[in-house]
């Protein structure tokens, strides 16, 4: 089965490189790759244009879209389940072959990786790299887009949103994805997470008492880049 491997992307140019080597190593026809331009103050070069590659960029400028991002990259998705991360962990091909061996029949599970950073492997689960079941994707509604324009929790809530939707979470330390941590990307953004943590208790009040609904998503114009 042909996966979509999903990359959002800002202000990391010095990640592409990395990207486009490993997936020179990727089996032909076994994945679709996307990259997300979170609306980088300087865009992914139009010279960056492997021939398997669909870029597309949002066009306004939204602090830390990161949910936003997301569901753009699930909404262009032309594959049954996507994988979508960062753009700074790498997909090795050691790791893509585990994950192209994973059962993907039951859409109600949602798979995480562990990571290895310069000093070793760093195993808990993150809910932004997840490899998901499209369709169950925005049948939970997709990421919460009241988190972006402000700083965390959006990562947290939409793990909870999972659960909120019993969906089975398996995480596999035996899939090592290659972080490469690049923080001088956002570090001109703001970071005032109480902002976020208000609207995090609000929705997890409303998911305690059976309300929550997530809002519309992608609330911003976007394009396609690159084919």
């Amino acid at each position: 089965m042909q996966i979509t491997i999903s990359h959002i992307f800002y202000n990391q140019h010095r990640m592409l490189s990395l990207h486009r080597a490993a997936w020179a190593q990727h089996p032909k026809g076994s994945v679709r790759y996307t990259l997300i331009d979170d609306n980088s103050p300087i865009p992914i070069d139009r010279a960056f244009q492997p021939p398997t590659v669909e870029i597309y960029r949002v066009l306004d400028s939204i602090d830390w879209n990161t949910s936003g991002a997301r569901n753009l990259a699930f909404h262009v998705a032309q594959t049954e389940w996507v994988f979508c991360a960062d753009i700074d962990h790498v997909v090795t091909p050691k790791a893509l072959s585990a994950i192209l061996e994973l059962d993907l029949s039951d859409p109600n599970t949602v798979y995480t990786f562990a990571r290895r950073i310069p000093d070793g492997i760093y195993g808990c689960m993150y809910t932004h790299n997840v490899l998901m079941n499209k369709q169950k994707y925005f049948e939970i509604g997709g990421n919460d887009e009241d988190f972006a324009g402000n700083y965390a929790a959006e990562d947290t809530f939409f793990g909870r949103c999972l659960a909120y939707h019993n969906l089975r979470v398996t995480h596999c330390d035996h899939i090592v994805l290659d972080w490469r941590p690049h923080m001088g990307a956002t570090k001109n953004l703001p970071r005032d997470k109480s902002i976020n943590a208000a609207i995090f208790a609000k929705k997890a009040k409303e998911m305690k008492d059976g309300t929550y609904v997530n809002g519309p998503i992608l609330r911003f114009r976007w394009s396609r880049v690159i084919s």
